[in-house]
Order: C-alpha cells, then structure tokens, then sequence
C-alpha cells in the first residue's frame, strides 16, 4: 500500500515503535528512561484532559486523588508522598478549598498543622474523572497477560517500598 505525500513524512506505527526502541535502549539510564516515557504518555494526556474539561490543575488532581484514599492527611505528607513542591501542592489545595471541594480542620495535637478531608463536591468531582484515569491505565496495561501483570505490580510494589531508601542518598 502506497503513502500519500501527506503521510510520507509521518512514521508509520512499526518505524515509530523501532525509533522509540532505538531511543529508550540506547540511553545510559535504560531503566529509569523506559519507566518516565511510559509513565508520562499515561499521565500527560489524561491530566491535560482533566485539566481542560474539569478546570482543575495538576496539583488539584494529585490532591484529589490522595484524599480519596486517605484523608485527614496534611500538605506536607501530600508532598512527600507525591514529590511534588510544596509551594504547588498548597496552591492547589487554597485553589480546592475556594472551589469548596475540600475542608481543613485544625488538627488536635497541634494547632499550627492543619487536616485535609474531600467535601461531597470534591468527591463528586474525584468520581467524573477517575474512569478516564482507570480505563487509560487499563489500556496501558493491555500488553501484558494477568499472570505479567501480578509480577509487573509485585516488582513495582517492591521499587516503592525501596524509595526511602534510595532518595535519602539525595540528603547526603
């Protein structure tokens, strides 16, 4: 089959998937490399998608997304969990709360700290995009049989537990 002239100056998906081979093997960080391209064409569209059709920022969506899953936390711990800056984080947190799709609550043991809890508008809200972020997470994943999927998780579950350990070398 013939490529019009149009489409002769655009890979075709065998010739882009030998270049992003060529690239992603033939970096001296193959590893960490392969887990960024694969983790940012995962989180770039879907975020920028989010973003556009729901008006929330990025640090707005990592918020969310942790206060689903355990709230009462603080900014800090979104922080260090996340890795993102602190001064993005508190943004997007005074930016939930003025759109009241989170409450703060002055923490008990400690009135300099403060709480983090979903109002029923931000978990409303939490709910409208987190299919989009299931399914492409799903279609990302649709290479590999169950069987490589449990042992892809096991390992990544591992490589989480080992972050403290090997990003506490940045202190030194």
């Amino acid at each position: 089959m013939r490529r019009s002239s149009k489409d002769a100056t655009r890979p075709n998906s065998g010739e882009s998937a030998d270049r992003a081979r060529d690239v992603l093997g033939g970096t001296e960080v193959r590893i960490a490399y392969k887990m960024g391209y694969v983790l940012n064409f995962y989180r770039e569209p879907s975020f920028r998608k989010i973003e556009m059709e729901l008006g929330i920022t990025r640090p707005e969506i990592v918020t969310l997304i942790f206060l689903s899953f355990r709230e009462g936390v603080t900014a800090s711990e979104i922080c260090e969990f996340s890795g993102h800056l602190k001064a993005n984080i508190s943004r997007g947190i005074i930016a939930l709360e003025k759109k009241k799709l989170l409450r703060r609550d002055v923490d008990k043991n400690d009135n300099r700290r403060q709480r983090l809890y979903l109002t029923p508008a931000g978990r409303t809200l939490y709910a409208r995009y987190i299919p989009t972020l299931r399914e492409r997470e799903r279609a990302m994943l649709s290479c590999l049989s169950v069987s490589e999927r449990k042992v892809f998780e096991g390992l990544l579950d591992k490589l989480a537990e080992h972050v403290p350990q090997w990003t506490a070398l940045d202190e030194l």
